[in-house]
This record gives structure tokens, C-alpha cells and sequence, in this order.
């Protein structure tokens, strides 16, 4: 067969099928049809089965979490190489990352990233630096809201074009934090926005390139043929033959004959855009779904969504679907297109417009929130307090926060999570007043505290919100300002004692500590002081410990027969011979050989303790009405007004906070669910931390678990002691900062990491705060707030004319004696001492004597009790106190020592 042969059979057969296909072209098409729809079919079904293995994990970032382009992009390129894994047979369309963005009122942004189950190994992990990556459920369809709006957003302008190039800085999420901060979740509110993105086959790029060049080949054919075509129109015109004519110049009257114009070179990378480099290139699909029980509520929310998304407009933008005819708006929420796109966003199918990007295009979406991103605060995150609700009793007040919605909002911290806490900023500004809202709320609530007050104006505004029985039945207050005069009713506490169950050793080394820390003593300084003071003290304590064991603990010694321990040989001879051996051999072999003035630095400032009256008569007693072990066991609301006015009253504040460290840690014999929270407020830090010489810094340390909590205010962090200032920033569970000087509020912004600039913080208005608070284990803020004041949260419970009942209470809890009487048993208590000596060292004496004369008050050895204490009984008809006013403040008013209560009568033995 020759070539001729082949090539007539070839066309012969050709024709002979095309005549076969003409003659049955209705069947083939039905073939083709039913042949695409059994491929479709299979396609969808492949894609459907594949959609539902997926893993999902959330990405949470760390407060200082900044990531830069370069993590961005390597985030992208994981994404892209974890949509594509999977089998090989699964369909491209369900070869898809998701990230979700959803606001439900819980969470202002919660950022998720979901992709096919094989690529859990390359989500499990993540290029950003700060970012915590925990493995979830995938989101599944939730109970339907009433109202329901869906849109699709694509990429509209040229494929070469690109978006916008938005800046990290601000966070390019700030529109859409803004848009979902008002979701509420009581009115069933919730944004979610989906953004799934896909590699691009290489060969669709080539063939996106290919039409690109061949569109532009042709278009720089038209513009050519258009050139050529006005030039000719123009050379054939009567103005270009008359300009010929007139012309003198011969060459240019000559007769030019039309070229046509070649068409200019394409520029490729012009043309190409960024489709010239592949790298990075993505294909994005853009679901936004709100939904809300209010009618209008999804419709503004979407609108506010895609405002938000025209930060990325610029020479592509990305725009809503849809068409609208008349009135009528066909879109994905309309029902023909409805279903498809519920499956869209169940299974992360990407089909439908194609919209390409680069990564960096679309940076500002591939993100979790960064550092720069202000995030409304949300219920969820810190609860809000509601004054005389139940769970007002589980929190503790802050300050009213302006939400996005232009509402303000009075947050509460959970009081499990708020174990210390510092204020900083100028006086005046509202530190006390937010501290005195705390305390009152915390009263009310039936917790526990104690609230140091130098020179007692915040009781002043306190007292009429802590008027009530409940509080008043566990009110203590101290005042040691002073101002009432010998008049003032007093508490007693011997810081020595021990008739309240105290360990010997705790209480030496507490006031050991607090006299030396406050005097500035060490073992290098000041040895021989140092030596002295302690073995007083430890001497007394002992000597304590056989009046309590003997059942006597009204004659123990107090801190003032130290003086007379150190000046009176004779009775301190007696003191020795009543105590073991072991204990007088250090004063009868070491003491004689120091020289006389080796005790003048201890004297001198318990001579000046002594000197005072309000001190006298508070350290003078041998028992103690005051305890702050009981007040912490029994949640008492203590108030202590001291005068922080010199030496003498810091020397008496060190004491009293040493006392606190020691009740603290004398918890340690209940079980922990035992241990009632007690919370202690210091006002003037600076003058309290002078006083207590490092003891606040031990409190906020080692008193945590022991149920104490510390909350301090001061005006100048940096003039607080080193050890006490590191404590507090270590530990603080809330950190505020008012107004003041830029090198004050510095110290609070540099713990902050720069998120507020320091001049932003100088310059805040009065009763705003800048603050951080621990809620869920987690540290929000800095917020901005609004101080509370006691009148606007308060008022309700304000009690103006019970503020003298609240004073007497407080005199008949502890127990209050005239401070004269007091004063006076103070001087005459050595005599009770030395009988109690004298006993010890003559038993058999004590033993002749009857009975019944040694349990007679008066008889005996020891006097009444009542002449013991230096008390008299009132003579008979005397005159009785004039009647006080009902809406006098008994806080600028003496109380009389006698009005209405006999808690100055000491107990009967």
C-alpha cells in the first residue's frame, strides 16, 4: 500500500466519523453531559469526605507579641504547604487552610487556623515568637440565631494589581477589633470571619500569565492601529495640506508618505504585576457570617465588617458579591445561593471567584492581634461588679471602663486572683478613694482586712458606709493620732505576750527584728545593741511563758521592763532567779562586762515609746484586747490610724507590721481551706515602708499562702526601699499608675513593656488610672479606667447619723479602756511583775497562806485587780457627759470616755 492509499483511508475515515458524530450528536452530548455530572459527582463527594478530617488549633498571643514581615511570610508558606496535604485523590477545592477570626462576646478575637488532618504535625507548631498554639475542636455548627446575614467578599480590579499595602504598625486588625467590640453574648451575638487560602497550581499561573501578555499584546496592537490611524487622518486634513502650501520651507513641502507604527515593547514586569514572581501567591476565599436574636443587630455589624475591610483598598479592593436589581439584592444570603455557601463555610471548599494575593497583601489577616492592637475588654475576661450582688462578694472593685459602645462598665477582679497590689501617682488623685471603695466593698462582702490610715482622714469618709451591724459587731479601730486626749478609749496589746496561744521564739525574733531593722542595727554596725536587745527581749518572753503557764497571764511583762530589766540590778536579779539556769547565765557572765553605756541604744528609744502616752497606754497592758492573729481567723475589719510623725511612731509601726508577718506565718497550724483571706491596705507607703524596715517586702513574699494579702499606695515608687519596691512589682496582682511626674509613672511603664507611653500616663485627669489586673490567670491591660467613688457606689448603704454607734462598737469589741487608766496601770505594772517574782521565788510561803485569802481580790500578795490597773470607780453622783450629737462626726469630736458603754470596765478575773 502506497502513501497515496494511507492518506485517502486517513480522510475517509475522518469524514466517515464526522458524519457518524453529526448523525448522532444528540446522543453524544448526553453521553458527555451524564459523563461530567457522574465526574462532578464524585468530585463532590471525594471533597465532601475529605472536608471532614480536619484539625483545628488556636493561636493566643503573648501581651508583647510583634511578629515582623519575614514571620508572616514563612506563617504563609506553612499554610500554603498544610492545605495541600492530604491524599492524592483528593479534589482541589477541599485542599484549603482556614484561618477564623470570631468575636461571641467572650473572646474580642479569638484566632484559629483549621486545615486537613495530615497537616496537624505543621500547625502544631508556629514561626511567631509570643504565640501559644493549642490544639481544639473543629467549629461546628451551632444552635441558629434568629437573625442570620452571610456575605462573600472577593478581590475586584486587575489580576496584576495589587491591594493595598497596609503597615503592621498600627495592627492592621484594629478596624475589625473595633467593628466586633460590641458583640454581646446576652443578646446571642456572633461574628465569625473565615479566611481560606490555597497554593495556586503552577500551571494556572502560566496560563494567568499567557492571557495576560496575549491581552496586552493585543492592546498594544489596537493603540498602534489607533495611532496610525489619527496620524493619517490628520495628514490628509485641509489644515495639513494648507500648512504645506504656505510653508517655505521645501523639505517640508515635500509630499511624507504614512508608516504604520510598530507596537511599543511590552513591559513584562509591568505587565505581569505579581503574578511576574510566584512565590507567595494565593488563592483566598473571604466568608463573613453575623448572626444576633436582634433584629438589625447582624446587618450593622456586617456593614461595620466590611468598612473595616477597606483599610486594604487600594489598587485592587475587596468587595462585597452580589447584584442588585432595584430594591432586590442577590447575594449569599439570598436564598438561591444560600445553601451553597452554608457548605462552603462548614467544609472550607474554595470554589468561586478566583481571587489571587501575595502573602504580603493580606499580612495584616495571617496574624493573630499583636501588641499594637487595642482589644476591648469583655465580661468574660474581667467581670463586672455589681454593688450588693451575690458575686460582688467574689470580687473586688477597680474603676468604670469605657467600652467601644461609649457605655462604662465597673470592673471587678476575682478576689482568688488579687493577692497584691500597688498604686502609684500623685496624692489627690483618687488611690485613696479607690482603696477605700475596695475596703467598704470588702466589708460589706464579709471579708476580712486591716486598713492603715496615717493620721485617720479616710476613716473620716469611711464611717458612714461602715455603719451596719454586721460590720460593726467586727469593726476594730485604733487610733493612735492622739487627738482625742487622756479622754480617748484605747485598746491594749502587749506585743511580748503570749496568752493568746504565740510561740515564744516567733515573738522574740518579731520584735527583735522590727526594733533593730527600724534603728538600723546589724551584726556589723551595732553588735553589741543588737545582743543586748535581744536577750531582753527573749529573757521577758520567758519569763511570759510561766505567767501564762501559771494561769496568770495578767501579770506577764510588756516591752517597757525591758527599761527596768537593763537599769535595776535587784529586779532583775529576781527575774533570773524565777527563770532555768541556762536562761540567767548569759546575764551573769557577759552582761556585767559591758560597759554602763552599752544599753543606752536600746534605752533610748523604748524611753521614747514610753514617753508618749497613746503608745504607753497601748503597749503598757499585759494582755492584748488587740490581735491580729483573731482579727485574721475571725475576718475582722480593722482600721489603724497612726501618726507616722517621727521616730517614735515609725518605731511602733515597724513593731506593729512585724506583728502581722508573725501572725501570718502562725497559720501555718490550720489546714489551707481554712485560712481566711485578710487583705491589708497601706496608704503612705513611703512613711510605712521607712517604719516596717523590709518586712512589707516579706509579706508580699511568703504571707501568700497564709491567706494575707498586701495592697499598697504611694506617690513616689522610687523612694520606697529596693527590696520592698522588687516585691511588690513581682507579686502585684493589680499595678495601677495615676498622674505624676514622668520619672514616677516611668517605673509602671517600663513594667508595662512600652504598651503606654509614660507622657500619656503624666498627663491623665484626675481619678483615671492606667491599670493591669489578673484575671483567669492571665494579665489584662493596661486598661484605662475611672476611679470608683464611695458616694456614686455607695450611697444606698450610706448611714450619716450612726457614725458615734460605729466608734462605741468598736470601743466595746476591743474591749477599750480609758487611756489615762491605761497610762496609769502601765506605770504600776512592774509592781505586778515583782509579786508574781516574788511568788516564784518563795513558794513556800504562797503555800502557808489560806486558800480562799489568795482568790479574794485585794487580799493577799497581789492587790485588786482594778488597783492593779491604776482604775478608780466613779464616785457617786457624778456628773453625768453632756448628750453628744446624733450627726456630729465622732471622728473631729472627743468622745467621752463613758458615753453609752462600759467596754472600758476591764474583764473581771
Amino acid at each position: 500500500m502506497d502513501l497515496w492509499d494511507v492518506g485517502t483511508g486517513l480522510v475517509t475515515g475522518v469524514l466517515g466519523l464526522l458524519s457518524w458524530v453529526s448523525n448522532n450528536l444528540v446522543v453524544l452530548c448526553l453521553v458527555l453531559v451524564v459523563g461530567l455530572g457522574v465526574c462532578e459527582v464524585v468530585r463532590t463527594r471525594l471533597a465532601d469526605r475529605a472536608s471532614r478530617k480536619r484539625v483545628a488549633f488556636r493561636l493566643t498571643p503573648s501581651r508583647t507579641f510583634d511578629p515582623d514581615a519575614e514571620q508572616i511570610w514563612r506563617y504563609a508558606s506553612l499554610l500554603t504547604r498544610a492545605a495541600m496535604t492530604g491524599k492524592w485523590w483528593v479534589p482541589l477545592r477541599s485542599k484549603s487552610a482556614r484561618l477564623r477570626m470570631t468575636a461571641d462576646g467572650h473572646r474580642p478575637l479569638d484566632f484559629c487556623v483549621e486545615a486537613p488532618a495530615a497537616a496537624a504535625h505543621l500547625l502544631a507548631s508556629s514561626p511567631y515568637k509570643g504565640v501559644k498554639v493549642t490544639r481544639i475542636s473543629p467549629a461546628r455548627s451551632g444552635r441558629k440565631a434568629l437573625h442570620t446575614v452571610r456575605a462573600e467578599f472577593v478581590v475586584r480590579g486587575s489580576p496584576s494589581r495589587n491591594l493595598r499595602e497596609v503597615p503592621l504598625q498600627p495592627d492592621p486588625l484594629q478596624p475589625l477589633a473595633d467593628a466586633l467590640a460590641t458583640v454581646r453574648a446576652d443578646l446571642g451575638d456572633r461574628a465569625e470571619i473565615c479566611l481560606d487560602v490555597q497554593r495556586i497550581p503552577l500551571w494556572q499561573v502560566w496560563m494567568r500569565r499567557w492571557r495576560l501578555l496575549a491581552e496586552a499584546r493585543r492592546t498594544a496592537e489596537r493603540q498602534a492601529r489607533q495611532d496610525h490611524h489619527a496620524a493619517s487622518v490628520v495628514q490628509d486634513s485641509w489644515r495639513t495640506a494648507l500648512a504645506s502650501l504656505l510653508s517655505v520651507d521645501d523639505r517640508r513641502s515635500a509630499t511624507r508618505l504614512s508608516l504604520a507604527p510598530r507596537p511599543r515593547s511590552l513591559d513584562r514586569a509591568k505587565v505581569l504585576g505579581k503574578l511576574q514572581d510566584p512565590s507567595g501567591l494565593m488563592r483566598i476565599q473571604l466568608l463573613v457570617r453575623c448572626t444576633s436574636h436582634q433584629t438589625g443587630n447582624a446587618e450593622r455589624r456586617l456593614g461595620h465588617i466590611a468598612a473595616a475591610l477597606d483599610v486594604f483598598s487600594g489598587g485592587n479592593r475587596l468587595v462585597h458579591t452580589g447584584q442588585r436589581i432595584g430594591p432586590l439584592r442577590i447575594n449569599p444570603d439570598h436564598w438561591l445561593y444560600r445553601k451553597a455557601f452554608d457548605k462552603r463555610w462548614e467544609t472550607a471548599q474554595i470554589k468561586g471567584h478566583p481571587s489571587w494575593v501575595r502573602a504580603d497583601e493580606i499580612a495584616g489577616l495571617l496574624k493573630p492581634p499583636t501588641v499594637h492592637c487595642e482589644l476591648p475588654v469583655m465580661p468574660s475576661e474581667v467581670p463586672t461588679y455589681v454593688v450588693g450582688s451575690a458575686q460582688a462578694e467574689e470580687l473586688m472593685v477597680q474603676g468604670w471602663y469605657t467600652g467601644p459602645d461609649g457605655k462604662d462598665r465597673l470592673l471587678g477582679s476575682p478576689l482568688a486572683e488579687t493577692l497584691f497590689s500597688l498604686r502609684v501617682g500623685k496624692t489627690t488623685y483618687g488611690k485613696t478613694q479607690q482603696a477605700l471603695c475596695q475596703m467598704v466593698g470588702l466589708a460589706h462582702a464579709g471579708a476580712g482586712g486591716m486598713f492603715v490610715d496615717p493620721h485617720g482622714d479616710a476613716m473620716r469618709d469611711a464611717a458612714r458606709y461602715l455603719a451596719h451591724e454586721p460590720i460593726m459587731d467586727r469593726l476594730w479601730f485604733v487610733d493612735l493620732t492622739g487627738r482625742l486626749g487622756s479622754r480617748a478609749l484605747m485598746p491594749t496589746w502587749n506585743s511580748l505576750g503570749l496568752e493568746r496561744g504565740q510561740r515564744a521564739e516567733e515573738v522574740v525574733r518579731a520584735v527583735t527584728d522590727a526594733i533593730a531593722g527600724t534603728l538600723g542595727w546589724n551584726d556589723v554596725s551595732h553588735p553589741r545593741a543588737l545582743t543586748v536587745l535581744a536577750k531582753s527581749v527573749e529573757t521577758l518572753v520567758k519569763l511570759n511563758v510561766l505567767a501564762v503557764a501559771a494561769g496568770e497571764p495578767e501579770r506577764q511583762a510588756t516591752l517597757f521592763q525591758i527599761r527596768t530589766l537593763l537599769t535595776d540590778a535587784s529586779w532583775r536579779g529576781r527575774v533570773l532567779d524565777a527563770l532555768e539556769p541556762k536562761v540567767a547565765q548569759w546575764w551573769r557572765t557577759v552582761f556585767p562586762s559591758f560597759p554602763p553605756d552599752a544599753v543606752a541604744p536600746v534605752l533610748n528609744p523604748l524611753e521614747r515609746l514610753y514617753a508618749n502616752p497613746v503608745i504607753r497606754a497601748l503597749l503598757g497592758s499585759p494582755t492584748s484586747s488587740f490581735d491580729l492573729r483573731e482579727a485574721m481567723d475571725t475576718g475582722r475589719v480593722v482600721w489603724i490610724c497612726p501618726s507616722a510623725s517621727g521616730p517614735t511612731d515609725r518605731l511602733l509601726l515597724s513593731i506593729l507590721f512585724a506583728d502581722l508577718y508573725r501572725a501570718g506565718l502562725s497559720r501555718r497550724d490550720l489546714p489551707e481551706n481554712q485560712r481566711r483571706p485578710f487583705h491589708a491596705f497601706v496608704d503612705e507607703l513611703i512613711s510605712i515602708d521607712s517604719a516596717s524596715s523590709g518586712v512589707l517586702a516579706q509579706v508580699s513574699e511568703e504571707l501568700r499562702k497564709f491567706g494575707v494579702r498586701l495592697h499598697a499606695m504611694t506617690q513616689l515608687l522610687q523612694r520606697v526601699s529596693v527590696s520592698t519596691r522588687e516585691s511588690l512589682m513581682q507579686n502585684a496582682s493589680v499595678l495601677s499608675s495615676t498622674a505624676g511626674s514622668v520619672d514616677a509613672v516611668g517605673i509602671v511603664a517600663k513594667e508595662w513593656g512600652g504598651a503606654v507611653d509614660p507622657a500619656e500616663i503624666a498627663d491623665l485627669p484626675r481619678f483615671h488610672h492606667y491599670i493591669t489586673v489578673t484575671c483567669g490567670g492571665q494579665r489584662i491591660g493596661p486598661l484605662l479606667i475611672r476611679g470608683p467613688q464611695l458616694s456614686e457606689l455607695f450611697d444606698k448603704l450610706a448611714r450619716p447619723g450612726r457614725g458615734r454607734d460605729l466608734r462605741v462598737a468598736s470601743d466595746r469589741n476591743l474591749r477599750a479602756r480609758p487611756q489615762e487608766e491605761l497610762c496609769k496601770a502601765a506605770e504600776e505594772h512592774e509592781e505586778q511583775v515583782s509579786l508574781f517574782l516574788r511568788l516564784r521565788k518563795r513558794p513556800a510561803r504562797a503555800a502557808e497562806e489560806p486558800a480562799g485569802q489568795r482568790d479574794v481580790p485585794g487580799s493577799g500578795p497581789y492587790p485588786a485587780e482594778g488597783a492593779a490597773q491604776g482604775g478608780t470607780a466613779e464616785p457617786a453622783g457624778a456628773r453625768p457627759p453632756a448628750e453628744p450629737d446624733p450627726d456630729a462626726n465622732p471622728y473631729e469630736q472627743p468622745l467621752p470616755p463613758h458615753a453609752g458603754t462600759d467596754a472600758h470596765r476591764p474583764e473581771e478575773s
